[in-house]
């Protein structure tokens, strides 16, 4: 039996009109907002939110199972964040867990990754939060879990999983780790040659 989250949403806006206009009102005000994927000059990422504030860009990516760590593929004033986070977990092997070394809490039962969101109030999340949100695509307010028998603290994002959506398929590898932006790293190698 397969569910149609989009179909079941239509169909409850549509017995629900007051509640349309609300919902319509308020994603109007999201129109400049930007999720952390969105680079400037480009229209992707800014403004094209679904109701858990993810961003649908994002989303149409995740459909595809894309999965990649690159700092390419964010704004420059994103590059020390997204960096920052992933020199912060001991990336192995894909089968393995990726283990968060960076900031704990409650006996090192839960982590604490630095990374501003448009929908959260506080800008500190989980390290899988970020994980999944940097290598697989923005998903907002979605909780995301570990597979079974995963560690608590593993960042591996072929390890997470969004709880509320199983019809998402899952990547089969991380296709890229690229932690230096590569358009800035090209221009200190032009300007070092002499030639």
């Amino acid at each position: 039996m397969t569910f149609d989250v989009g179909k079941k949403v239509k169909a409850i806006l549509t017995d629900n009109s007051e509640l349309t206009a609300e919902l319509e009102k308020e994603m109007d005000g999201h129109k400049d907002l930007c999720c952390p994927w969105h680079r400037r000059g480009h229209p992707e990422h800014k403004g094209n939110f679904g109701l858990m504030g993810e961003c649908l860009d994002c989303m149409e990516e995740i459909n595809k199972g894309s999965c990649t760590i690159d700092v390419c593929n964010f704004d420059f004033d994103m590059y020390w964040t997204v960096r920052s986070f992933w020199l912060k977990v001991d990336i192995k092997g894909p089968d393995e867990c990726w283990l968060w070394t960076g900031a704990t809490k409650k006996n090192n039962t839960e982590t604490a990754a630095y990374m501003p969101s448009p929908f959260h109030k506080g800008n500190m999340q989980s390290a899988a939060r970020v994980a999944f949100w940097t290598a697989r695509g923005y998903v907002g307010k979605y909780r995301i879990q570990h597979k079974k028998g995963c560690d608590m603290l593993c960042c591996n994002p072929l390890h997470l999983r969004l709880s509320q959506l199983i019809s998402i398929p899952e990547p089969t590898k991380v296709e890229k780790v690229q932690l230096n932006y590569a358009r800035f790293k090209a221009n200190a190698e032009d300007k070092s040659d002499p030639a």
